[in-house]
């Protein structure tokens, strides 16, 4: 018995100094994107208050935000390892599975701009873009990699569907501010949305909220939730 307790109180130390890690980690990353954003050129500044002036203003209830991701502290590799040592199941990103390339234009409909589920009606992107479902929250990627862009995306969605949001507006941008003019997350997002189960269609954005640069997004209706 002795040698049993002796087991239960080293495996309670090493989880106890696993959350103390887990805990300056996160600190060290708060510091580190509080930093960063007293750093933010003053261009990267202008740029995010003009998107803003252009935003749709939603009801703060069902306005979910998210804010940039700083950059990873924890390797989630042994993060997983100790997390295994303990018993405990590893967390799965949001983005687990979800490829950023594939080509995926003959899944997209009306130039390229939509994108409608097989067992959706036909017509659902088009009602989408007209305002058929009111936009219940939005996802802003400026200033956002690749890999972060992605993960923020799909953890996003599945906030949205645990909120019963079902319509969403991502801005993904027109590439402007990118290398070479390139729009690199405009083709990724859609690349990554139609992986996404849950997601029935997308359409591009009317003028006034967004135009090509942001996605109106339509989700399946979440279980239990009203219409």
């Amino acid at each position: 018995m002795r040698g049993t307790k002796t087991s239960l109180a080293d495996l309670k130390r090493v989880h106890d100094t696993l959350a103390r890690d887990r805990e300056q980690a996160e600190r060290l990353a708060r510091e580190e994107a509080a930093r960063r954003a007293r750093a933010a050129p003053a261009h990267d500044v202008d740029a995010f208050k003009k998107a803003m002036q252009a935003a749709t203003p939603m009801k703060t209830a069902n306005k979910v935000e998210h804010r940039r991701a700083p950059e990873p502290a924890i390797d989630h590799a042994v993060a997983s390892r100790r997390a295994s040592a303990l018993g405990e199941k590893p967390a799965v990103r949001a983005d687990a599975g979800v490829s950023d390339g594939g080509d995926v234009a003959h899944m997209l409909s009306e130039n390229g701009t939509a994108y409608v589920r097989l067992d959706a009606a036909p017509d659902t992107a088009r009602r989408l873009k007209r305002g058929d479902w009111r936009v219940g929250a939005e996802l802003d990627l400026h200033g956002l990699r690749v890999e972060q862009a992605r993960h923020a995306v799909l953890s996003f969605l599945d906030e949205c569907l645990e909120h019963g949001i079902r319509c969403v507006r991502i801005v993904h941008g027109k590439g402007y501010g990118s290398q070479g003019l390139e729009p690199v997350l405009k083709d990724k997002v859609r690349t990554w949305l139609v992986q996404k189960p849950d997601v029935i269609a997308f359409s591009e954005a009317m003028e006034r909220e967004g135009g090509a640069g942001a996605l109106l997004v339509l989700m399946r209706q979440p279980e239990g939730a009203r219409r």
